[in-house]
Order: structure tokens, then sequence, then C-alpha cells
């Protein structure tokens, strides 16, 4: 058995959990007894904890790019020295040098995406973070309180960050309410009730796939979707808010649909919607990304070119359409599938196949994980 000291959050319970959560359903319906298990208690794990391998998921989760802390510091030092494999699932959402500082006390560090270039993990990145430091060198914007530097890596340790999945796995629609008490829920020991209140994951058996919208009937009325609310940290956001800043200096601003509404609108909007724009958020990888591609929008996004990621929906051209990270085509791209009707629909019913088939591959595809740690 293989113990998870798992963080409940939204994001953990209906997202990066999931792969967790069909497998021990399925094992329980194949009588094949428990393979995790799940605690919030890194004090249980040092005090009672019998078996030799651990995996941590979202732990010492910091929305700002700072190091350990002391105390995570120290409670990382006692459980490398109380297990024989720590496996680590990371929490943030870019594609980074955030939590770096764990290599020296786990065996495997994951994150939901990895540098294509394995040479970005060599450079001290303002923010830990490869679009917050091109802003940050290209605009001169700075985060308060200012970053301080992060941690350099040798070329081998380069090497060691690993691709696990995004959260393309997760629940869609987001509820928000059901999921806040979900998440209360699962803290408080009922999990499996909390996931059940905040709604489906995306299915793992084809049976259960989301089904697709209506790609090639009917005419949708809003031309692109783009209401997005900036981040707080200010190298992270500033994309966001130069895509808005631009959109409001457009001629041709009426195409964009802007501002904030409430989720339910928000959903009946994407569905109307030919296009979606989605700028980076506290990661590349964005909830809204999956939002559209589950809705038949066509996804315009910046180049994510720097990322691999799994599902892949980032093909270019094949299933999304990328920007330039300074926005300088971003109306032209807009106005150019908004002309073309035919590739626009092709692009979007291609992205849904495509996130499909990688839905369909997470058993296997976990399953293969964890064969490392029982073979």
């Amino acid at each position: 058995m293989i113990t998870v000291l798992v963080c409940y959050e939204r994001i953990s319970l209906y997202h990066t959990m999931v792969p967790f959560f069909l497998k021990e359903k399925s094992s329980r319906k194949k009588q094949a007894g428990k393979i995790f298990r799940f605690t919030r208690r890194a004090d249980w794990c040092l005090r009672h904890d019998r078996n030799s391998v651990l995996f941590m998921e979202r732990c010492f989760q910091h929305r700002e790019p700072r190091d350990l802390s002391p105390d995570e510091l120290e409670t990382m030092k006692r459980l490398r020295d109380k297990y024989k494999t720590i496996v680590f699932f990371c929490g943030q959402g870019e594609a980074g040098t955030n939590r770096l500082d764990l290599l020296p006390f786990v065996d495997r560090l994951f994150y939901k995406s990895v540098f294509t270039d394995r040479g970005n993990y060599l450079k001290d990145l303002y923010g830990k973070n490869l679009f917050a430091d091109y802003y940050h060198r290209r605009y001169g914007v700075a985060d308060d309180p200012e970053y301080s530097g992060g941690q350099l890596l040798s070329a081998a340790e380069a090497r060691r960050p690993e691709l696990s999945w995004n959260i393309g796995l997760g629940t869609y629609p987001r509820l928000h309410w059901p999921q806040r008490l979900g998440t209360v829920l699962a803290r408080s020991g009922m999990a499996g009730l909390g996931r059940r209140i905040g709604g489906k994951p995306a299915a793992a058996e084809p049976r259960e796939l989301p089904r697709p919208p209506d790609f090639f009937g009917g005419r949708r009325s809003i031309a692109v979707h783009a209401r997005i609310d900036p981040v707080s940290c200010r190298s992270i956001a500033y994309q966001r808010r130069l895509f808005l800043d631009l959109i409001a200096g457009f001629r041709r601003k009426d195409l964009f649909l802007t501002g904030m509404v409430p989720q339910k609108q928000y959903y009946r909007e994407l569905a109307d919607s030919k296009i979606a724009l989605s700028p980076f958020g506290w990661g590349e990888v964005c909830f809204r990304d999956f939002e559209a591609i589950l809705s038949g929008a066509l996804l315009l996004k910046p180049d994510m070119g720097h990322v691999t990621t799994w599902p892949d929906v980032y093909i270019p051209y094949e299933t999304y359409i990328p920007l330039a990270w300074d926005g300088s085509d971003l109306l032209s791209q807009a106005q150019r599938y908004l002309e073309d009707e035919g590739k626009r629909r092709r692009i979007a019913a291609n992205a849904f196949e495509v996130y499909q088939k990688a839905l369909a591959e997470l058993p296997d595809r976990f399953d293969a994980l964890l064969g490392e740690f029982f073979p």
C-alpha cells in the first residue's frame, strides 16, 4: 500500500487527485483491496505509518514564489529519514522553478507541466516563472514584495522534474459552491462524499466521456469570449491585463466579450461563442482551456511551445491557435478565424477529439506509474 499525504483543496479534490480516486474505485470493483492510504496529517505519517512509499500531493502550496519555510523543510527532512521512497506531485500551476528546493528530499518530483527546453531550469527566472520573467524584462513589471531570486540547478538536476498530468482531468463545469462544500467535507474526513457533491470528473471509460457539442450545426452569436479575471500577482497577472488593455484599444473591440458575470451565465456564453480567449493564469494551463474545448469554442491562447503537458491539447493550428506573448497578433488571429468558419469548427472539433482520447488513456498511464512501485 502507498500512503498519500494530500492537502485537500478544490484543485486537488476535483482535478489532480482524480487518477488516485479512479484507481481506488476500480480496485474495489475487482476486489483487489485498497491501494492507497490517504491522510492530511504529516504527523500521522511520522508517528504511525508503516508503509515505505509516500506520495505527497499539493503539499506546501504557495501562491507567491518563495521557498519552503524552516518548518516545512524540517518536515521534509523527517519524512526523508522515515520513508524508503517519496514521490512529490507539485501543485504549482506553471512550468517553472517553484518547489525545486524539494529535490534533496524526494526521489521523484512531478509537475503538471515541464519546460520543453531543460535549459530553462538553469536560469534564475523572475518569479520562478518563464512568462513572468518575460513581462518583467520586457515591460519592467515588478512584484511587491520584490522577487529575491531562486535556486539554481546543475545540468543533472535540471533533468529531474517529471511530467504527471494537468487540470484537464478534472470536473467540468466547475460548481463553485458545491465544490467548496465538498472540500470542507473532505478536510473533515469525508472525501468520498465531498467528491460526489462537487460533480463527476472527466471520465476515464469511453462510455462515460463527455458528449461532444454541436460543432457544425446552428450558429453561435458571440464572436470572442474574453471574460478574464486578472490574478493578484503582478508579474503573473500582467499578460491578462495586457490583453484586456489591447482589447480596450481595438477599433473592433466589439468582437470581444469582456467583464465578469455569474458562473451560470459564463458557461452559457461559452456554449454560444465561436472563439474563447484564454491567457495564462497562475500557470500556462488554465481551466478556461478545457471549458472552451468542452463548449465547442475555438481556443485562442498565448503560444504554449515552451511547455510539455498532458492532456496535451496545445498542438498549434490543430487544436488551438497560438498568440504572441505581447498580444500583437490578437486581433488579426481572431478576425482570421471568425472569417473562416470551416477551419475554426474543424480545429475546435479536433481539440475535443484529442482531449477525449487523452482521457481514455488515463487508466493505462496511471497504471504504468504505479507499476514502477508495484512490479
